[in-house]
């Protein structure tokens, strides 16, 4: 019997499992009226640690990180705002990947209405 990769494409990464990017996709929904085209739209670390109890704040940490590195298309994005005392590390969510997931379909105007 052969034995399975830990790289197969059946199974998802254990980052993925704790943290899905569909959750934290949601999370930025509910916050924020549009989060892929709200410039304010940012969240701290703390606001995942809130929104998030059920995950360590290490898990948390390398998952934000996996998802803002992950290889392919771009959803989630850092950067760091300059304060007076100290920087502040803050995520969004890319304002152009809206239209290719997570996007409810458009209905055709062309079709007939039977």
């Amino acid at each position: 019997m052969a034995k399975h990769s830990k790289t197969s494409h059946k199974h998802k990464p254990a980052v993925e499992r704790t943290l899905p990017i569909e959750r934290i996709v949601e999370l930025f929904s509910r916050r924020f009226e549009d989060p892929y085209l709200n410039p304010t739209a940012e969240l701290t670390f703390d606001d995942f640690v809130t929104a998030f109890p059920d995950i360590s704040g290490d898990a948390l940490e390398e998952a934000l990180t996996y998802w803002t590195s992950h290889s392919g298309e771009k959803l989630l994005q850092t950067k760091t705002i300059e304060g007076t005392k100290t920087d502040v590390r803050v995520w969004y969510i890319h304002g152009l990947m809206k239209h290719f997931q997570w996007s409810s379909p458009v209905p055709n105007p062309l079709e007939s209405r039977g």
